[in-house]
């Protein structure tokens, strides 16, 4: 098959570089080595057109204006691309804030719509504009899609309900499944970027500071994301007096990533709305429990393998935190139970399901 995939971000885009740019290449380049694979990306500082790991790449749009301007303009440029580029099957990963870009109009070949988020609601509630309602009027052209999670599925047939779909999570390698940790926490970690509306990073910073004194957990917070967002953390840090329990370190490297792992105590995850964040099925790995709120978006996450608390409450998160500090045993059997659970999330095991539907979708078409 001539499969393309399209979303704006890239693992290299220095704005983003998020968990869903890194699961599309992850899945592109098992399928380049038996299909010819093409992904399109939005353009951010320093990019070119290039193959890694037999995937090729090219850019639309621009990215002299900042990621915002760039988003919009890749969403814009996307019409044209597909009437352009020669494909069986073309696998729309939705962008924000509009989410689709409608491509089913523009061609009569099949596109396949890949949800990581539905962020419409979100983006509306953020810009106080009917991002919710483009978004689920530009669902409704569409005849196949892929969900990260049974919740978003269910959300994609209530818009749409003559969608033929499948769910494929996200994962992660096999080596990191297999391999052996021995943990040595002394910290609490939140990572991935640093998004504000989505990720609840106020909703961290509220909980953390409502910690009783007598807990002096330090918080690690790794990840990038736009300037406004980073001055907020950093700011809200400041105001909360929090400078000398919290440190921002920024984007890290995977080695970094993986002694960030080894030394946390838990993984929070306060965010507002999710879908198949990469970074729990790595905690996973890592025989690192996570404390996250009680979302639709997080269902998939098995029971035993995490701490859920009532959404958006900062002081259950915050006792919830205390409580696996203060218990070494209930950390342990989260964490085993967390690693034995990995092992669904294989990206080998992922792709060969990616690849059966896709030509399930071929075929039908």
């Amino acid at each position: 098959m001539r499969v393309v995939f399209s979303n704006y971000d890239d693992i290299q885009n220095p704005w983003y570089g998020g968990g869903g740019a890194r699961a599309i290449h992850e899945i592109a380049r098992r399928l380049a080595a038996r299909h010819k694979v093409h992904v399109v990306t939005g353009r951010y500082p320093g990019c070119c057109d290039r193959v890694v790991d037999g995937v090729s790449y090219s850019r639309i749009g621009t990215a002299i204006a900042g990621p915002y301007v760039a988003q919009l303009s890749f969403a814009f440029s996307l019409p044209r691309k597909v009437r352009t580029l020669e494909f069986d099957v073309w696998v729309e990963s939705l962008t924000p804030p509009f989410s689709t870009a409608c491509l089913q109009k523009f061609t009569n070949k099949p596109v396949v719509v890949l949800t990581q988020v539905l962020a419409g609601e979100g983006m509306t509630r953020k810009y106080h504009l009917p991002f919710a309602s483009v978004e689920r009027r530009g669902l409704r052209c569409y005849r196949y899609a892929i969900a990260v999670s049974t919740s978003i599925q269910q959300r994609l047939h209530a818009i749409n309900p003559q969608l033929i779909t499948t769910v494929i999570p996200n994962g992660t390698d096999r080596d990191a499944i297999e391999r052996d940790v021995h943990p040595s926490p002394e910290h609490l970690l939140f990572l991935g970027r640093l998004d504000v509306a989505q990720k609840g990073l106020d909703l961290l910073l509220e909980g953390y500071s409502q910690l009783t004194p007598a807990v002096q957990v330090p918080l690690v917070i790794a990840g990038g994301g736009p300037k406004g967002d980073t001055a907020f953390v950093a700011r809200r840090v400041a105001e909360l007096g929090l400078e000398n329990r919290v440190r921002l370190i920024g984007r890290v490297g995977q080695q970094e990533k993986e002694e960030l792992f080894r030394r946390s105590v838990c993984l929070l995850l306060p965010s507002r709305f999710e879908a198949s964040p990469l970074v729990i099925v790595e905690a996973f790995c890592c025989r690192v429990p996570v404390v996250l709120f009680d979302i639709p978006d997080l269902s998939w996450v098995p029971d035993d393998c995490c701490v859920r608390v009532p959404a958006f409450d900062t002081q259950a998160f915050a006792r919830a935190v205390e409580e696996l500090i203060n218990s070494p045993e209930r950390r342990n059997a989260i964490a085993q139970k967390g690693k034995l659970a990995a092992r669904e999330y294989d990206w080998d095991k992922l792709a060969v399901r990616y690849e059966e539907f896709l030509q399930r979708v071929v075929h039908e078409h």
